[in-house]
């Protein structure tokens, strides 16, 4: 199951780098748990496609000129595959670059990407697009 996995998590990266926003969000379960990195500016949890995509995907493309997301390596057990994955582009507020190693957790349920979970060095993303000051 780990390589039907894997080659189903690559199809999905796939779809995003073509900018196929709508197989990407149909390749979630309806109830897809998204936990962004704490520190982040779109940290925290996110329930379904829904959120994920105005609350993660549309902020991270108007705060990154170019934005890329960029598979280095998958690593699969069972319905859980760990994607090594680099983010490029470059910070609209800052001009800095960005390019960050970051790790994503996927879990599959059903054929369907039901958890991910991002690790990311969160002080790095942050001197690129900065945090808002809380309210």
């Amino acid at each position: 199951m780990s390589e039907q996995s894997i080659e189903f998590v690559k199809g999905v990266y796939g779809a995003f780098a073509r900018g196929d926003v709508p197989a990407v969000l149909g390749a979630f379960a309806d109830d897809i748990e998204w936990y962004e990195a704490e520190g982040m500016p779109y940290g925290g949890l996110h329930h379904g496609g829904e959120a994920v995509a105005q609350k993660v995907f549309g902020p991270i493309a108007e705060d990154v000129e170019g934005f890329a997301l960029v598979p280095e390596e998958f690593m699969g057990s069972g319905g859980t595959v760990a994607a090594v994955v680099r983010y490029t582009g470059t910070g609209k507020a800052t001009g800095k670059p960005l390019d960050l190693p970051v790790v994503h957790v996927w879990d599959i349920r059903d054929g369907k990407l039901a958890r991910f979970r991002q690790f990311i060095d969160t002080v790095k993303f942050a001197e690129v697009v900065p945090v808002p000051a809380a309210v």
